[in-house]
Formats: structure tokens, sequence, C-alpha cells
């Protein structure tokens, strides 16, 4: 899925630790995880952009123009969903603005950004408004939320569509009569086959100003005490699927390399042993713990000129008749195929004719992972952690996942059957989906 992105035209949102403004995706950001919101608002580290992110932002600008004037701009993701919009129309509210008068707000703060779609036409007749959402997301199967999730403020899809709600019973004169509220996500399929879906929760507007007040508001007063932590490390942080979620936590390395000592497991996952060259090495500049996508490659260790001399010595002279001069290489047909640097993956299902390597089974890659991950939490099996563990109450998800990011599989092509059936299967391939140039889905 691809979040909202904060404009930046209105200066920063948080200043000397005081909140100047807030966003739905702030709020979704800190109910993820505080810690990655306290990175990204509060000490204002960028995040880089991700592919997800710009199919999104493409995705997003269709669909905009195509609502607002009718002419047919829409990509083959947005297509696909083209048969779920309304008839494009002046009288839709298309990337509307949160901050008009009056603005949304909670704890006294007021909140910016933008909706994608508000449909009032039902408003006159039935006091029905419906909020649309649009979600670009690599498999509609998993990644969609359900109606009793979009209802509930305590889950990251409801507390972004309970905060538009909000906004829309604020907005007294503009909607008179509000009666119902229907809260829509709209889902894009970018991976595999051309998918779109629509999830609507329907509810009286009681039941959103009910979900603001009781979980919003607390959540707001304890974003104003966490913006004015002196440091990171004290902000709370949310270990386990939420450093995985959207391709990896941006802001992994820096709270790796904080001060709480929870994190022992993952420097365990992420930090890989000494080897032989380490005292050659050690020397060398310090690289972070996990390096981002668009990381320099480091540059390799050169052997010092003096030691090459002293270690290659010139061959004996034969004596008697010379030796031929070596002939040149031939060419051969082995040059590596372009998919041969790709990395693919079939899930559920093996290709019977593939330009390409032979696909090899996923599954010693899961087993690999899985003995590492179980390693490092001291049990046998990471599905039986008792409470006692760090990988316990289904934290080992999480812990199997970001140990599968920093330590991918070589390129190539692999298989993964009965996913469904096998959890460490369906973690793994979750993990490595975004990372892979190539996925493909069997059909059911």
């Amino acid at each position: 899925m691809t979040p909202s992105v904060d404009l930046p035209k209105h200066g920063p949102s948080v200043i000397a630790g005081v909140i100047q403004r807030l966003s739905v995706s702030q709020l979704k950001r800190h109910k993820l995880c505080p810690r990655a919101w306290f990175f990204q608002k509060v000490m204002r580290i960028p995040e880089p952009t991700t592919g997800a992110q710009q199919i999104g932002t493409e995705g997003h600008a269709q669909l905009e123009h195509f609502l607002s004037t009718g002419e047919d701009v829409l990509g083959p993701f947005a297509k696909a969903g083209a048969h779920l919009l309304p008839t494009p129309g002046a009288d839709l509210l298309v990337e509307q603005p949160l901050n008009g008068e009056p603005p949304l707000t909670a704890g006294g703060i007021p909140f910016t950004g933008f909706i994608d779609l508000v449909d009032a036409r039902r408003l006159a007749s039935d006091g029905v408004l419906r909020i649309t959402d649009h979600k670009f997301t690599s498999n509609v199967a998993t990644n969609a939320a359900s109606a009793e999730q979009l209802a509930d403020a305590d889950t990251e899809p409801g507390l972004q569509m309970v905060g538009y709600g909000a906004w829309a019973l604020s907005q007294v004169e503009r909607f008179p009569g509000l009666r119902t509220l229907e809260l829509e996500h709209i889902y894009y399929q970018i991976r595999g086959q051309r998918l779109a879906a629509s999830v609507v929760a329907t509810m009286p507007a009681e039941h959103v100003a009910h979900e603001w007040q009781t979980k919003v508001e607390p959540q707001v007063e304890a974003m104003k005490e966490h913006a004015q932590a002196a440091q990171a490390s004290v902000v709370p942080a949310n270990y386990g699927p939420a450093c995985g979620k959207y391709g990896g936590c941006p802001f992994m390395a820096k709270c790796l390399t904080g001060e709480n000592k929870t994190m022992s497991l993952r420097d365990k996952l992420l930090n890989k042993a000494p080897t032989i060259d380490a005292a050659v090495e050690r020397d060398a500049p310090e690289l972070p713990a996990i390096l981002p996508p668009d990381a320099p490659t480091p540059t390799p260790v050169q052997t010092a000129p003096e030691v090459a001399q002293a270690t290659e010595q010139p061959a004996p002279k034969r004596r008697g008749r010379p030796r031929k001069a070596a002939e040149p290489e031939q060419p051969t047909d082995t040059a590596p195929s372009p998919t041969s640097a790709l990395r693919v993956l079939f899930v559920d299902c093996i290709p019977t004719t593939f330009d390409g390597p032979q696909p090899k089974s996923l599954t010693s890659y899961v087993d690999t992972m899985h003995r590492k991950v179980a390693e490092a939490g001291g049990v046998d099996d990471v599905r039986f952690a008792g409470s006692d563990s760090a990988l316990g109450f289904g934290k080992w998800r999480g812990a199997l996942a970001m140990a599968a990011r920093a330590e991918l599989p070589p390129p190539g092509a692999y298989f993964a059957l009965g996913v469904a059936q096998s959890e460490l299967m369906q973690v793994i391939v979750e993990a490595l989906e975004p990372a892979f140039d190539v996925v493909v889905r069997g059909v059911r």
C-alpha cells in the first residue's frame, strides 16, 4: 500500500517539541510506531521514496484528473478499478483539503492533508456521504482491509478513515442532514493480474464522533508528550510487524544504533559474525547495520603493492622446447541471460516455460532463515516461542521478515508452493515480495 504523503509547503510539523499541525498520515505513522513518527516529524530525517510510492503518486494524479474532468487518462493499474468509481462531475469533491473552515482538529491541533474523493450525491435524499481513499497495493487479497477495520480507529486503516469522517462531521453547513457515512477503500493491484476491489464500511455519524473522541484525541495527547522527548530512545518503539511494513522501516538503522537494549535480538539477526578478514579490515570505515537501498557500493579493500609483489614470485625457467603460447579463449554460449541478474518468484505455481534460469524451491532458504532466527532467539522453533522469549506473542513474524530482508536470496528464479499451509513461507514470501523484480502468483 502506498501511504498518504504530507505536503511540505506548510513548513515543519513540529517546532521545538511543540506540534504545530497534524495529518491523518501522521496519526497512522504514530499508531504503527511512535519512534518512527519521532524520527520523521520531530527529528525530520528524510524518508526515501520507494517505487511503490511513485506508482501510487502517479495513480492518484490520474484518478484526480479523471474524476474532475472525465478525461480518460487512467493508466493500467487505475483503469482496473474504473468500474468502481462514480461518474465524473463537478459536484464531486476531489482532493478535498482538510484545513477548511472550520479545520479538523484534535487536542487543539489543526489537521492538514487531502481526501481523495468525497461524494455527496446521496446526501439530500438519504443523508449519506461517501468518502473514498485510493490504495495502490502489491496484492489486493492479502493487503485489503476489512469493513470492520475501516470503522475502528484502533486499526491503521480505520484511523485514517475515521479521521476523514470526523472532518465531514465538522462541516455542518456544507453537509446538512448528514446521518450516515460510507467509508471506502478502493484497492488497485500493481503486481501480477490487474485487479481492483472496493471495501465499504457503513456507519452512523455518532459512531465516527465517538471513535474520534475516545481513541484519536487520547492518541494526540500522547503525541504531544512524545514530541517533547529529548532523544529517540525514550520514545516507545513498536517492535515486530511495524519494522517490516511497507517494505521495511526506513529508520531501522538509526533505531538499531539507539540506546534501547531490547534490540539485542535484532542485533543478532542483522549483524553478521566477524570473518577471518576482520583483522585486516578493522581500520575500514564502519558501516551502518542496514544500508539504505541507494547506498553506494563500498570500495573493496585493495592489496598493498608490496604485498602483491612479495607473494607473486616469477615462475622458474623451463629447459627444453618452449611451450606454445596459449590460444585465445573461444566465445561460448554460456553468457548469462539478462534475466539471470533478476530475482523472480513464482508463488503457488511452477512455470512450464521460462526464459531464464531453472526455478529453485524457496523451501531451503526458508529453513535457513528460520534456523537463524530461532538460534538468535534461543528457541528450537519460532512458532512455539514462549511468553518469556523475545519471539513470543507472534513477534517472531517481524523478526523473520526482517532477517529475510537483510539477507535476500541470490538473484535467480524461485518457486514457493503451499504458501497458505505454511506460516513460515507466508511470512518470507510477504517480506521478499517488494525486493523481487518479478512476482507471479498462481490462480486458485
